[in-house]
């Protein structure tokens, strides 16, 4: 238990440094790949970074959730950790909303508009994976403790 709450502090350390760098413009180029050194696509990826800084936070919110139950499991304490556990429940749904909203926000309007992924930079969609099998790590490890 004790390994799973330092896992879920790391990650939820991690996830709050990206979110706080993204909204701030920096690192812009883990999302945005070359066009994030590209002086017209600026805005653009500003806007990206706020975004993905939003879905970072609901992951932080995700994995403090995760780090308060193994605190409630070490401290034999039942009742929070079944609050703990219908908040991780909630903050769950919450990520997988916030994802999609993610990637439904950035699609362009009118003819360009296309059920597909090309409008999305490479590296946000790569970004996103690993966030989101992090996040299973953490949960995995929690699950195992």
């Amino acid at each position: 238990m004790v390994v799973a709450l330092i896992v879920s502090c790391a990650a939820l350390a991690a996830f709050a440094f990206f979110a706080f760098m993204f909204w701030r413009g920096a690192l812009l180029f883990l999302l945005a790949g070359s066009a994030a050194t590209d002086g017209e696509h600026d805005e653009a990826c500003r806007r990206l970074g706020k975004r993905m800084a939003v879905v970072l936070l609901v992951a932080c919110a995700l994995v403090a959730t995760l780090a308060v139950l193994q605190a409630a499991e070490i401290a034999r304490n039942a009742p929070l950790a079944s609050a703990a556990t219908l908040a991780n429940n909630g903050a769950f749904l919450a990520l997988v909303a916030v994802v999609i909203w993610f990637f439904i926000v950035q699609r362009p309007d009118g003819e360009r508009r296309r059920a597909n992924l090309d409008h999305v930079h490479a590296a946000a969609i790569v970004f996103v994976v690993l966030m989101l099998g992090a996040v299973g790590v953490v949960g995995m490890v929690a699950a195992g403790a």
